[in-house]
């Protein structure tokens, strides 16, 4: 069985609906009926197991009730062959499997094993569990006991191996329903899950592998991905080396607008991003009181201080290619006047921070600009709690696409890019991103890539991935203590990185 591992996994991304719903159909297709992909999994699993123990040691194997159990019963039959002390660890009220997976269980206990109950169980025996507790169908909060078991899982295991999911997971959302299993590594079937990218889930899953059981190639024939996960190799080949003869006008003009007095950051944090990702010219509008404080220590930045729409600032926005609008914009009236003259302009924009407050108080909707809001800032637009946007980040990103239009990048954990087609999912990045600023410098990113000709769509998923990958380069030294404009550097190297990789 061959074994896929987070750096080569499928683009495609699933439901677990559609995946319990067409499964069969796609075995079917391919002559393998439903026990013998029970099988297939089970195999997959000790797969891994084997390769990251290669002496027979104790395993133990918890079961949950349904197919998930089935699984693990076939891993128990295939460790016991193998040599190794198995244990098999049964959930609370879960003696009663039917179907497929009690032929594996029957099948498992010929090798003289015993099923013992999970609770109140020392876990620290065991080299390695492996995870059969539940798979992809929970759409609950476990109940107590069970949370139990699971939290001492957690404080006592040395090494968690999950199949498909890790239990306590949502499949679909990613977030975890009371308590979940905490993996080292996590095995997945056929086709990703949506609930492996985003969320909670960076969290559980450990390192994630594909097994596509021989089924995945049908499957994917067979059934529409409404999801992709974005691969940044997959990305490289959009940038194009840059002719010889070339002038800054070729790549694009970016006018960033921010910073009301006293906040002169955002905006400068964003002006420079632009620039390190490779726009021609960047002009920045803001307050009066911050000319200085935003040029100072950038002087290719164009900056001018306004106080109110004059005929200065509309020859400004007049020749721009791209407006960036909203990183320290504030709430005040100077804000309030240039958003409404900003909304009206008919050109690509990107809209991050204070721009997406006052977009929740004026919803409009436009084809060509890119929002980009954090979860809070998705709660305003969508006049729900952050906790509505956390629990289900799709229908989220789904939802604000279909209001405001355009391109939506919901930033996170398992950042969403949603178009009109599609959404597209970046799980890189880390912990260190989120600091002051990391935002601002997204924009700026994105909105350099729009201004150098790329679709909102495709600047957006480019942008969101050398922002994470940037963030993962910066990292190598720590991410406590990262800060936004330590990413400047690696953005620059990154482009310039895929330019050369795509010519060699």
């Amino acid at each position: 069985m061959k074994l896929v591992e987070s750096r080569q996994l499928p683009v495609a991304v699933y439901t677990p609906e559609q995946i319990r719903q067409n499964e069969a159909q796609a075995a079917k297709s391919t002559g393998i009926n439903l026990y013998q992909l029970m099988q297939k999994a089970g195999e997959a699993v000790f797969e891994l197991i084997t390769q990251n123990f290669l002496q027979p040691k104790r395993i133990g194997i918890l079961l949950g009730k349904g197919n998930n159990a089935g699984d693990g019963f076939v891993v128990a039959k295939l460790a016991a062959q193998a040599g190794w002390q198995v244990s098999l660890l049964a959930m609370p009220n879960c003696d009663n499997w039917q179907g497929d997976a009690l032929t594996a269980k029957e099948e498992a206990l010929k090798q003289n094993l015993t099923i013992q109950s999970a609770e109140n169980h020392d876990f620290t025996q065991y080299d390695i569990l492996v995870d059969a507790i539940l798979g992809t169908g929970l759409k609950k909060n476990l109940t107590q006991d069970w949370q139990n078991i699971i939290e001492q899982v957690n404080a006592q295991a040395f090494q968690v191996v999950s199949i498909d999911i890790p239990s306590g997971l949502n499949a679909k959302t990613g977030c975890v329903m009371g308590a979940a299993i905490n993996a080292q590594h996590t095995v997945t079937f056929i086709g990703l899950k949506t609930g492996l990218l985003t969320a909670d889930a960076a969290d559980y899953i450990g390192l994630l592998h594909f097994a596509g059981l021989d089924v995945d190639k049908v499957f994917a024939e067979q059934n529409h991905a409404y999801y992709r996960l974005s691969q940044f190799n997959e990305l490289r080949g959009c940038f194009d080396k840059r002719a010889r003869n070339s002038h800054k006008g070729k790549y694009g003009h970016v006018l960033c607008i921010g910073g009301d007095k006293g906040m002169s950051g955002a905006i400068r944090l964003s002006a420079e991003a632009v620039l390190r990702a490779g726009a021609g010219l960047v002009s920045v509008i803001t307050h009066p009181d911050n000319v200085l404080a935003v040029s100072i220590t950038r002087p290719e930045l164009m900056v001018l201080g306004v106080n109110g729409i004059n005929q200065e600032l509309k020859d400004k926005v007049a020749a721009a290619d791209v407006i960036v609008i909203g990183p320290g914009l504030g709430k005040s009236g100077w804000a309030n006047g240039l958003m409404q003259y900003v909304i009206e302009q008919d050109k690509p924009k990107v809209i991050d921070a204070d721009g997406l407050n006052w977009l929740a108080q004026h919803p409009c909707k436009q084809k060509n600009w890119v929002l980009t809001p954090h979860p809070l800032e998705a709660a305003r637009l969508l006049s729900q709690s952050q906790y509505h946007v956390q629990y289900d980040r799709y229908s989220a990103a789904t939802e604000l696409q279909a209001m405001y239009g355009g391109t939506v990048v919901l930033k996170g954990c398992g950042s969403l890019i949603a178009g009109k087609h599609e959404i597209v999912v970046c799980k890189q990045g880390n912990p260190g991103l989120a600091t002051a600023g990391s935002g601002d410098v997204l924009t700026g990113i994105i909105a350099a890539f729009l201004a150098q000709g790329f679709t909102p769509e495709l600047a957006a998923e480019l942008g969101v991935n050398i922002h994470a990958q940037a963030g993962d380069l910066a990292a190598k030294s720590g991410e406590r203590g990262m800060i936004a404009s330590d990413l400047y550097p690696f953005i620059r190297h990154l482009i310039n990185q895929a330019v050369e990789s795509k010519h060699d």
